[in-house]
């Protein structure tokens, strides 16, 4: 079974390959898009549906209930960005 992990840029493996199974200029049913989530045996599909939106692979419509693919893999800046704000993280977590 798959599980997220915590730190930001380790989830990209995962997320990326998920959002490859999504086709491009296609719209997509909230339940549809669960579906396409379970079939990797993932622990929580909502959690991964909603972290496939926050790093932009998917876009939502949620008067609709729509989604899409808006990228099948972050840029090298995405991924840049994901690795300074998780040593944030890490360092915040330090101190605390």
């Amino acid at each position: 079974m798959i599980t997220l992990p915590k730190d930001d840029l380790e989830k990209q493996e995962i997320l990326k390959k998920i959002a490859a199974k999504f086709e491009e200029d296609k719209t997509y049913s909230e339940d549809e898009v669960n579906e396409m989530i379970k079939s990797f045996d993932v622990e929580d599909h909502v959690l991964i549906r909603r972290e496939l939106v926050n790093f932009n692979y998917l876009g939502k419509d949620s008067y609709k209930g729509e989604y899409w693919l808006k990228k099948k893999e972050l840029s090298e800046e995405e991924l840049e960005k994901i690795n300074e704000n998780q040593g944030k993280i890490n360092k915040w977590n330090m101190e605390t």
